[in-house]
């Protein structure tokens, strides 16, 4: 149990920290565009355009963050637990977990929202792979990827002192 509040602990905290941070990033890119609005005299903008750069931030990190990075992470991890694997060993499940949970996640986009085909599978999971990806690394080696090593380098002390003993 305490294993399992201690990962949704991780997750949701480095969910909020993020969208924080993007949230600052927004708020600075924004005074930085007004900035240069006002002394180029062009146009300010609408009134809504802060507001809607701040929903867009929010929304994007609590879907891919809750709704695909957080799930293939705890796939991953209980794929590792149940076959006896370093945490290491993690990586393949969850870049595999996260594919398909984007494929599920577009296709009841599709199907729900909009009144467009469904484009073929290998299209979705293609542009899943070369979107997500980098993103999905990033965060697997921020929230899992230093109890991954440490448990590495336990399990290789390990085998070492057993091998000398």
């Amino acid at each position: 149990m305490i294993p399992a509040l201690t990962f949704v602990a991780r997750h949701l905290l480095f969910i909020i920290c993020a969208m924080v941070v993007g949230c600052i990033l927004w708020t600075f890119s924004y005074v930085v565009l007004l900035a240069a609005a006002v002394i180029g005299n062009q146009g300010l903008g609408g009134p809504l355009s802060f507001p809607a750069g701040i929903l867009a931030v929010v929304s994007s990190f609590i879907f891919l963050g809750g709704g695909i990075f957080a799930p293939a992470c705890a796939i991953g991890s209980i794929c590792c637990a149940m076959l006896k694997l370093p945490r290491l060993a993690a990586i393949p499940f969850v870049c595999a977990a996260a594919l398909l949970l984007s494929y599920l996640l577009y296709w009841a986009y599709i199907e729900q929202v909009t009144t467009h085909p469904m484009p073929s599978a290998w299209i979705v999971l293609k542009n899943s792979a070369l979107f997500l990806s980098a993103p999905l690394g990033i965060y697997w080696w921020l929230t899992e990827g230093p109890g991954a090593l440490f448990d590495a380098f336990r399990r290789w002390f390990r085998v070492r002192r057993s091998a000398i003993f």
